[in-house]
Formats: C-alpha cells, sequence, structure tokens
C-alpha cells in the first residue's frame, strides 16, 4: 500500500460509515508539538496538527478526526521512552507525526548516535506494534543570536542556545535524521528546509521564533501544516 493510503482510506470509510472507528492521528513530538509559544503560552487552534485536522476535515467534510496532542515541553527522543506506550500505542492511531531535536541537539555530537538510535526504535515500535501511517518531521532552526524576542525570564537559556549554535549541533543532528530517513525510505515532512530557504531570503531564525528562541512562531505552524497535507495527500507547497 503506498505511503498514506491507509490514512486516506480511513477518512473515507469513517465518511461512509457513521458506526465506523473514528479516525486517530497522534502528534508525538516536544514542545513544538504541544504548541508552545511566547513565554508561558500554549497555543491550542494554530498549533500544527490542529491546523492540519482543519485542512483535513475540508477535504473530507463527513468524517470525523481525532487528534491526541501527545507533545511535551522539553522532552528528547531518548526520555519520551518513557511514555511511547501510554501517549502513543495505547491510542492505536491511524497516522502518526513524530517531531524530535530541538533538545536533543543540546547533547552535542555525544549525543548523536542515542537520538537516532531512539528514533529509529520508536519508529520501529509504532511500525509493529500500530496499523498507523507513519510522518516523521525534521526540526526547525533555532536562535543563531541574542534578540528582543528573548523574555527577560528565560534569558537564563541563552549560553546553552548560543554554545549549539556557535558549534553546530542542530545541522549536525538535522543531517544524521535526513540520512537515517533517506536510508530506511521513511517519508517526512522537512521543516528544516523552510528555514534553510528563508536564510537563503536573508530571514534571521529568529523572526520566524514566537519565543526568539526555538518555538516555530504561528505562522510556521501553518506552513508545517501545509508541508504534511501536501505529503499526505500529495501536491507541492
Amino acid at each position: 500500500m503506498s505511503d498514506f493510503a491507509r490514512f486516506r482510506r480511513r477518512l473515507q470509510e469513517k465518511a461512509d460509515d457513521v458506526r465506523a472507528r473514528p479516525v486517530t492521528y497522534v502528534a508525538f513530538g516536544d514542545s513544538v508539538t504541544q504548541g508552545c509559544m511566547e513565554h508561558a503560552a500554549i497555543e491550542h487552534e494554530r498549533v500544527y496538527h490542529h491546523l492540519l485536522k482543519q485542512r483535513i476535515v475540508r477535504r473530507c467534510p463527513l468524517t470525523v478526526l481525532n487528534v491526541i496532542n501527545a507533545g511535551v515541553s522539553g522532552d528528547t527522543a531518548a526520555k519520551s521512552e518513557a511514555r511511547w506506550q501510554r501517549d502513543l500505542i495505547a491510542f492505536q492511531p491511524d497516522l502518526v507525526t513524530i517531531g524530535f531535536g530541538v533538545n536533543d541537539c543540546h547533547m552535542g555530537e555525544a549525543g548523536l548516535a542515542l537520538f537516532i538510535e531512539k528514533m529509529d526504535e520508536l519508529v520501529r515500535t509504532v511500525k509493529r506494534e500500530t496499523e498507523a501511517d507513519l510522518l516523521l518531521l525534521t526540526p526547525n532552526m533555532m536562535m543563531l543570536e541574542d534578540n528582543p524576542g528573548v523574555h527577560e525570564k528565560e534569558r537564563f537559556v541563552l549560553p546553552r542556545f548560543l554554545e549549539t549554535a556557535e558549534k553546530g549541533y542542530l545541522q549536525m543532528y538535522v543531517r544524521a535524521l535526513r540520512e537515517y530517513l533517506d536510508d530506511n525510505k521513511l517519508p517526512y515532512a522537512d521543516t528544516y528546509a523552510l528555514w534553510e530557504k528563508w536564510r537563503l531570503e536573508g530571514a534571521a531564525p529568529h523572526a520566524r521564533l514566537s519565543n526568539g528562541i526555538n518555538h516555530p512562531d504561528r505562522e510556521v505552524h501553518d506552513r508545517m501544516a501545509e508541508l504534511i497535507e501536501a505529503r499526505i495527500f500529495g501536491g507541492n507547497v
């Protein structure tokens, strides 16, 4: 069965039969998935998976699609293992997206092998224990320099983020993740590529970060939803 054909079939099945099992999508990841935005703010409506739901129900207005927000602020691929069963497998979803990297990369070169190892274990667990179609997300870019968007109460994190930027750890993790995904022929939405394009156009990463540090703004979440929609249903963005 081709990529996401089962998920599309389930959408149609539920649209055709009101008594069919509801369609379930689990968005699994870190603070970006949770919907963290500016300091002390969580967005429930303009987070990428809710925006994706809106796009999907416009395509399939008679279906029922439930979205589980399984994002946890500060989480990494390795730390998330403790909740794989509770927050993902237990729902027996029809679609799963996985997004990690913005916290993992602070572990630097020493943590890179563990990141890829745990991403692979998570992918294998989803494939083995569910029938879900699976899509992975590359992480977004993070701050490269101090900027006015950083709230006073969050400035204590700047040394760690500036060191990560200076040493290129995030780029290192993105390269390794892309290589893993390509080698294993896994479908993914390349969020990081959006930021690469914007940088080529002269935009600083923090201009698209709601907290000036590592949380994409609401417009970026809409672009992420657009990317995922195109990957699931075909087409270009």
